[in-house]
């Protein structure tokens, strides 16, 4: 039983609501693979770890401890200053430094619960971001991590913009202020009643524009934009309107196969868009 006042919300519920929040441990890739080197390695070495995993930069450890960090960018500017120290009759070979005559200090450490937005001026400065502690390494977030990160996000929500302001702008191509009025009169009195029928595209639903391009007896305003069949254009759109549901009311994450058909989509519209254009100024030529 709960008791008056008390949130019927349990701790556990309370834990997995921050997880909805972006956070340092959201932006860690999932499946990082922490790659160390010890103070005494000679740079190429190093070097080559790099290339051969792809990393920009990697940490320098003895133990557990945590000294800094070696990079592309610290091994350029050690081998600027060891070479301004370096006289003329000293040969100077940069690839026999090692490891500690390199690296950068130690930066500051977030923690996993940390909003990653608070870390972005470190990360400019740094390049990265160390999660956990100076003896427990849990993971590297770079500026790459967070762009990947962001670009997961909202890479929907983005699509399915696209893909609305340029419905919108294809049904302008189509017809007037006018026919546009027409055709809402006639397409959406059952749904609005007749002194309700909105006749502005910013004042309609996604549905209302399928419902008005989709119409038998509006069909061929829409038809020298939209080609192909009635049918299938309206299937499209209301494959686009049922994701756009899920993505901007946060129903559910879509799968990979639903946005691989949002880009396809999209991509089926931006082909409209490119070829309605290319028709209007070949038509003023």
């Amino acid at each position: 039983m709960t008791n008056r006042g008390t949130s019927p919300i349990e701790v556990s519920d309370q834990q997995a609501a921050t997880q909805l929040f972006h956070r340092v441990n959201s932006v860690i890739p999932d499946a990082q693979n922490l790659i160390s080197v010890p103070p005494e390695m000679p740079v190429s070495e190093a070097l080559s770890l790099l290339e051969k995993h792809g990393f920009s930069q990697v940490p320098v450890v003895v133990g557990r401890e945590v000294l800094g960090l070696f990079s592309h960018r610290s091994f350029s500017s050690a081998v600027i200053v060891h070479s301004k120290v370096a006289t003329k009759n000293q040969k100077f070979d940069p690839l026999e430094l090692i490891v500690e005559e390199c690296m950068n200090p130690r930066p500051p450490f977030a923690r996993v619960t940390d909003e990653f937005a608070e870390w972005f001026d470190a990360i400019d400065r740094n390049d990265s971001v160390l999660v956990g502690e100076p003896n427990r390494l849990q993971g590297i977030v770079t500026a790459m991590d967070i762009l990947r990160y962001l670009y997961r996000v909202a890479s929907p929500f983005v699509l399915i913009g696209e893909v609305e302001l340029a419905l919108r702008a294809l049904m302008q191509m189509a017809v007037n202020d006018e026919t546009l009025s027409e055709c809402a009169m006639e397409c959406l009195k059952d749904k609005y009643g007749s002194d309700k029928i909105p006749t502005l595209l910013h004042d309609m639903t996604f549905s209302d524009y399928i419902q008005i391009i989709s119409h038998g007896r509006r069909w061929p305003h829409f038809e020298p934009i939209f080609g192909g069949n009635r049918v299938r254009t309206r299937a499209k759109l209301e494959q686009l309107r049922d994701m756009r549901n899920v993505i901007f009311h946060f129903r559910r994450e879509i799968t990979v196969d639903e946005y691989q058909t949002l880009a396809s989509n999209r991509n089926w519209m931006l082909l409209k868009v490119r070829t309605a254009e290319a028709r209007l100024e070949k038509d003023k030529t």
